[in-house]
């Protein structure tokens, strides 16, 4: 951002979260007024030369957006750009306040970057209006230009930032463009990656429109760089102005040995036409990055039609058009960008919603026994899942631990399969040990026999529990071992009985079984407790969990209490890299059993 000093008004309310914007603001070096709800803010917009609105829609009053568009009506706000402040889980109250003549929203929680980020690109495109009108009263020896900046560029900039709908915005960029020089054709480019995409492409001769709003032949690309050497494509004009940044103007196509325009030629030869002068400006957003290019075609002699080249005025037109372009333009891709996040972010919450409907709401009361659980996703959606749940007519319950491969949404989607798979099969009947086994190899091979192109497995452990007895009778697929915790600390380690559910065709599965004493404890976790990682990278581990669980707590929930205090303090500040699950199911002593 620029290290000029601005002045930014931030309106807010009174309510709880009151003043959380406003510290947010200044650390970043400008000066902030703070305004509590729309009346406030008109009084300082008036007293006040105001550089940027920041709006919590959250926190001011209701009537905010009817405010805002009266302001925006009686010219209060002027070309003040007015941001949104609100909360992802608010796409109405979003849009309307965009309806009411805010510029642009940012959703909540906003971390100092994102402001700081979306601050630059409002104040990097007052600054250069700024700059064109200071350019516009010094430039006394370029009065034309100086006319044309303050009459026709600055307006257009205006004009095209309040235009709404992308494809049009296009659309009317290159029309400007073309009456600005006259000219008979021009093509509008988008940087996509290594290649510009065509987005439209006028001439009026030909009557061609292809593009723009409505129109789906815009689909070819110019690559940026030779796809076997790696070196930048500089032949083609339109990629060669991206690549260094800077305006290519070529007098006569035919007659350039510089550039490739064979294409060009081609079209010509096609279509009967003769293109002649060119004149191909990259479109730059303020961090000096070329996200497009404007090429224009055949600049016309007003009085006769004729072509003639573009001369250095029409350049320096263009580019200054081109300035203002790229900002509107750059603000109108951020913007799509961040409408795609929000809808993105709220079907992740909804595949969070029904996750967790998959998980138990309520874990089942066994007599004599402690069950609970914690479940904590790395991401929105996990692959961890956990289940206890009553045998049909047995007496008996069903509990399980699960870790699908990889992260994210297609691990979601196996483990509502994984957890549907285990229960169907659970209740097949048959004798303990044999109806064991066979769940988790039924489920095993539905996998590979359904879904083996996806590569998705599982580590799982399943057990059948008699409460009363304390037999447990279990497979562990390739699973980090559960622990038998007695008085005594740790006295059994459940190793692996088999391999990861959904790797081997056929795959055979043993049967183990364990009794659980009164005052045992059966502990279960998946891998994201052990992989816990500190800021420097280093595990939580093996060790660090035994040391956890010795001594033993005195229950279910001060086990797990006492477990994620440990880990939360060995990790402090770093991020949660996998998904971590915990399951304990304690017996309890026969002296606290009534």
């Amino acid at each position: 951002m620029s290290s000029e000093r601005r002045h930014l008004l931030v309106v807010e309310g009174d309510g709880p979260g009151h003043g959380h914007l406003s510290k947010t603001v200044e650390p970043l070096g400008h000066t902030v007024t703070v305004a509590q709800g729309g009346g406030q803010a008109r009084n300082a917009l008036r007293t006040r030369k105001v550089d940027v609105v920041l709006w919590h829609a959250e926190l001011s009053d209701r009537e905010g957006p009817e405010v805002l568009r009266a302001l925006k009506g009686d010219g209060t706000i002027g070309d003040v750009a007015v941001i949104v402040v609100a909360s992802v889980q608010s796409p109405e109250r979003i849009g309307r306040w965009i309806e009411s003549g805010a510029d642009d929203y940012l959703t909540l929680p906003a971390t100092p970057a994102a402001l700081s980020a979306r601050l630059r690109v409002w104040l990097e495109n007052r600054s250069l209006r700024e700059r064109a009108l200071a350019c516009a009263e010094e430039a006394k020896g370029a009065q034309r230009l100086a006319d044309d900046l303050i009459r026709r560029i600055l307006p257009i900039g205006v004009a095209l930032s309040a235009e709404k709908d992308f494809d049009r915005l296009l659309e009317r960029i290159l029309k400007e463009a073309k009456s600005i020089c006259n000219a008979d054709g021009g093509t509008l480019y988008l940087r996509e990656g290594k290649h510009l995409r065509f987005a439209i492409m006028l001439n009026d001769s030909l009557g061609i429109a292809i593009g723009g709003p409505g129109d789906a032949r815009a689909s070819s690309r110019v690559a940026l760089y030779d796809e076997r050497t790696g070196e930048g494509n500089t032949h083609n004009v339109a990629s060669a102005a991206a690549l260094l940044g800077r305006s290519i103007n070529v007098p006569d196509i035919w007659n350039s040995a510089e550039f490739d325009f064979s294409g060009t030629k081609s079209f010509d030869e096609r279509n009967g036409y003769r293109s002649i002068s060119s004149l191909t400006v990259p479109l730059t957003n303020y961090d000096n990055e070329v996200i497009g290019v404007l090429q224009l075609l055949n600049a016309q002699d007003p009085r006769n039609r004729s072509v003639i080249p573009f001369d250095a005025y029409m350049q320096q037109v263009v580019e200054a058009l081109a300035s203002q372009a790229a900002v509107v333009l750059n603000n109108r891709l951020l913007l799509e960008r961040q409408k795609e996040l929000v809808r993105y972010e709220r079907e992740l919450q909804i595949g969070r919603e029904i996750q967790t409907s998959f998980l138990p709401s309520r874990l089942p009361e066994l007599p004599g026994w402690e069950v609970e659980a914690r479940f904590h996703p790395a991401r929105e959606v996990a692959g961890d899942f956990y289940d206890v749940f009553p045998l049909e007519d047995s007496g008996r319950f069903g509990l399980v631990i699960a870790d699908v491969t990889d992260k994210g949404v297609g691990a979601a989607l196996f483990m509502a399969l994984f957890r549907t798979l285990i229960r169907a099969f659970a209740n097949s009947g048959g004798e303990r040990r044999t109806a064991v086994r066979d769940t988790v190899a039924r489920t095993n091979d539905y996998i590979l026999e359904n879904h083996v192109e996806a590569n998705m497995f599982a580590t799982l452990f399943y057990g059948v529990l008699e409460p009363r007895s304390g037999l447990l009778t279990y497979v562990n697929g390739g699973h980090n071992p559960p622990v038998i915790i007695g008085p005594a600390g740790v006295r059994r380690s459940l190793k692996p009985t088999g391999p990861a559910v959904g790797v081997f065709p056929r795959a055979k599965f043993e049967v183990d079984e364990v009794g659980v004493a009164p005052g045992d404890t059966l502990f279960a976790f998946t891998d994201g407790l052990t992989d816990a990682r500190n800021l420097s990278g280093s595990l939580f581990g093996q060790r660090r969990l035994a040391a956890t669980l010795d001594p033993p707590a005195s229950s279910a929930v001060a086990l797990l209490d006492q477990i994620e205090e440990c880990v939360r303090k060995y990790v402090g500040d770093a991020r949660q890299f996998d998904d971590i699950t915990m399951m304990v199911l304690r017996r309890i002593p026969d002296e606290q059993n009534p």
